[in-house]
């Protein structure tokens, strides 16, 4: 006989998903590889401390951009370098798990105030996921596995350490998981609301532009109107999907994969270095106790254990000349300090903005007159010709973009002549001329395109007004030429073709 006040209670679903233990080998990875992908910048900033946090600069605060003031105190660069330079050290101390919860404290804390404090340019999206993920990782035993504070606690004696590496409540973990999950369910709600994403204008603008870093690739390809758009609906797609698949075991690798080529995609063709190593690295958020276990068997079946142990062989030598009597936490407190004063001398010696210069050195030098004429004049007007992006010629189109581009047609056949803006513009009228070889004028016909307009096609269907010969579309605005496109007409005259008409959308 069991009584009902003694039977164990079944475990829920979602205390599962939330309670459940493993070895936090997953945080440990997004511990040792997102502050890397998030301190990179810090350190490229270094320089420019004063300038773009200190009294001593400009710093624009976020909340300054949306009329809320001063809410975050601007310090002297006596108090801002130090504690800059204590940033930086806590995000190395936790890539090496070096007192790895008081390390990510200091980074949650210092981490957004540095950003906040620069809205126009440090405050970035991955800078919202890295705080959000420094917080979750704070809160999480990120430092129990693969870390100094692991090896310090193994070295203090074996019987305080169990054979198996502890494992700890996954809720931290799923909180990361849960967070990418509604980012790109977010972002594709909002791609789904912007009509220019889905016909390519806006991937294409931000491929041909050097916004973020130069890429060439994304140049290239944002000539090819059909793959922008095939992609578009594939993104957003896969963001909605992700966070009802990425559970799966079935199809949870695949999700993942097709993360790590999207953000490998918005490097290469956007120009986007920080933001996809972030979000890669925190995709070990997803790594299962299971799946080490399987790379481990994997390393041994291809003996190549002893090659990847080796980072931890070395780690250890260099680890035992630590001495022992020094306790760990005043260690890191001694290299907080070592990091703020070190900072500070590093600062000053960089002399960036020559405070330490001699005073003759620091007078203003004058620009140069053409330079601060270009500088400061404002009537300088945009060429009819850049207000088009492309004018192509081709038979048919693709959620409105042209899908191919021919210079050869035959009879039956429609041309359709795509005109492409760039923003802003306008109202414009714009002409398209058919011209023979010679130059003598066929047809024309022009449209209104007013200044909301991206796009806008003429199509030209051929019948048995024109013999086959060699021919040229021509795109005019403001009684100026701006593209040429030319082209072959062959084959045969059909008899019973209706005359070629010229149409506008």
């Amino acid at each position: 006989m069991n009584p009902a006040h003694l039977r164990k209670p079944q475990p829920s679903l979602l205390n599962s998903f939330f309670f459940s233990e493993e070895v936090p080998f997953g945080a440990a990875v997004v511990r040792m590889l997102m502050p890397l992908a998030a301190g990179i910048p810090l350190v490229m900033r270094f320089p420019r401390i004063r300038e773009l946090y200190t009294t001593d600069g400009t710093p624009t605060q976020l909340f300054e951009l949306f009329g809320q003031g001063l809410v975050l105190p601007v310090l002297s660069p006596w108090l801002a370098v130090p504690l800059y330079g204590m940033l930086l050290l806590a995000m190395f101390c936790a890539i090496i798990g070096f007192r790895t919860r008081s390390s990510l404290i200091v980074a949650t804390v210092l981490y957004p105030y540095f950003s906040l404090l620069d809205g126009i340019s440090t405050m970035t999206k991955y800078s919202v996921i890295s705080t959000h993920i420094l917080l979750l990782l704070a809160l999480s035993n990120c430092g129990a596995v693969w870390s100094v504070d692991a090896w310090l606690k193994r070295r203090s004696g074996p019987a305080v350490v169990p054979p198996v590496p502890p494992r700890f409540a996954v809720w931290p973990v799923r909180l990361m998981q849960l967070l990418f999950a509604f980012i790109y369910f977010g972002a594709a709600i909002t791609k789904i609301q912007t009509e220019a994403f889905f016909s390519g204008e806006q991937m294409r603008y931000w491929m041909l532009s050097n916004w973020n870093y130069e890429n060439p690739v994304g140049e290239v390809m944002a000539m090819w109107s059909p793959l922008l758009l095939i992609s578009a609906y594939l993104a957003v797609v896969w963001e909605i999907l992700f966070g009802f698949l990425v559970w799966q075991p079935r199809t949870r690798l695949l999700m993942l994969a097709v993360g790590v080529l999207f953000h490998f995609m918005t490097w290469l063709t956007l120009g986007l270095y920080v933001f996809p190593a972030i979000c890669v690295s925190c995709y070990f958020a997803f790594m299962m106790e299971a799946d080490v276990l399987y790379l481990r068997h994997l390393a041994r079946r291809l003996r190549l254990a002893p090659l990847l142990s080796l980072p931890v062989r070395t780690s250890a030598r260099l680890l035992n000349l630590m001495p022992q009597f020094v306790p760990a936490s005043v260690a890191w407190i001694c290299l907080l300090a070592a990091a703020a004063m070190g900072a500070s001398e590093l600062e000053i010696r960089l002399d960036l903005y020559g405070r330490n210069a001699a005073p003759e050195t620091r007078r203003l030098q004058p620009v140069d007159a053409a330079v601060a004429r270009t500088m400061l004049q404002n009537d300088q007007r945009v060429r009819q010709r850049d207000k088009f992006f492309s004018f192509d010629i081709g038979t048919s189109t693709v959620g409105g973009q042209l899908a191919n581009r021919k210079n050869s047609f035959t009879y039956g056949q429609t041309m359709i002549a795509q005109i492409n803006l760039n923003p802003p513009h306008e109202d414009m009228w714009v002409e398209c001329v058919l011209e023979d070889d010679a130059g003598r004028i066929i047809e024309q016909f022009g449209q209104f395109m007013t200044r909301d307009m991206l796009r806008a096609n003429f199509t030209y269907e051929f019948g048995n007004r024109l013999v086959p010969g060699h021919y040229n579309m021509v795109l005019k605005n403001a009684k100026q030429e701006i593209y040429r496109r030319g082209f072959e007409l062959t084959g045969k005259v059909p008899a019973d073709a209706h005359a070629s008409t010229v149409m506008t959308n």
